[in-house]
């Protein structure tokens, strides 16, 4: 059983290599673009720009980030929601697969659907936009449940209501958690030599609420 697993999951690392330098090299498969990043600096969670969150594998889980990137695009018109999922990434690892916790292959993924009838697969743990027929043929996810546009939105609005982000009140935690984020840097593919966003999102952000000032405050 134990080599069946490893069999499973090294021929599944395989396909998916070859997948992703295919989709990467025809466009099926792009990194965040600087629109959908400029969008996401004006979302706030925990007094962080969401910019720099989406951009870090070092802070949230998968189904924050993707609550965070679906938000968005709720006001567009574009069709969005929420993909609860299976995927072989998570399913054929044998390392998780020993772990025997329920729902140890859970993920959790944007759907985007353009007017024109195009979908997108926002996968927050990799950092990267799927055409939806390339995503499917590297994981072959198993859907266990789907969160509309609408239901998201009435989250969103409800959470807001009862929480509304402060970035003012809640920026006494900037030095805390931005340190965190910049010890990653080199380990995300946001902040490789490169595809530095992460570097440049972080600093954007520093220079509007005056990080320095507030450092020089806390010492």
């Amino acid at each position: 059983m134990r080599r069946t697993q490893d069999s499973a999951w090294n021929v599944h690392n395989f396909k998916k290599k070859k997948i992703l330098l295919w989709g990467l090299e025809k466009g099926a498969i792009t990194v965040y673009d600087d629109l959908l990043i400029e969008k996401l600096r004006d979302i706030y969670f925990g007094g962080v720009s969401v910019s720099i969150l989406v951009l870090s594998h070092s802070i949230l889980n998968c189904y924050d980030k993707a609550l965070l990137l679906a938000r968005v695009f709720l006001n567009g018109d574009d069709d969005v929601c929420l993909l609860y999922i299976s995927i072989d990434s998570l399913r054929l690892n044998p390392q998780l697969a020993r772990c025997n916790i329920p729902l140890w292959s859970d993920h959790c993924v944007v759907e985007r659907t353009t007017k024109n009838g195009q979908s997108f697969i926002y996968d927050p743990s990799s950092g990267l936009v799927y055409n939806k027929k390339v995503y499917w043929l590297m994981e072959h996810p198993e859907v266990r449940k789907i969160q509309c546009k609408l239901s998201i939105f009435d989250f969103v609005s409800a959470n807001e209501y009862y929480h509304p982000e402060n970035i003012w009140r809640d920026k006494d935690l900037l030095p805390l958690i931005l340190p965190m984020i910049e010890k990653t840097y080199g380990r995300d593919l946001y902040s490789q030599l490169g595809i530095e966003l992460l570097q440049r999102e972080v600093e954007y952000f520093k220079c509007q609420v005056n990080y320095d000032e507030t450092m020089k405050l806390k010492k």
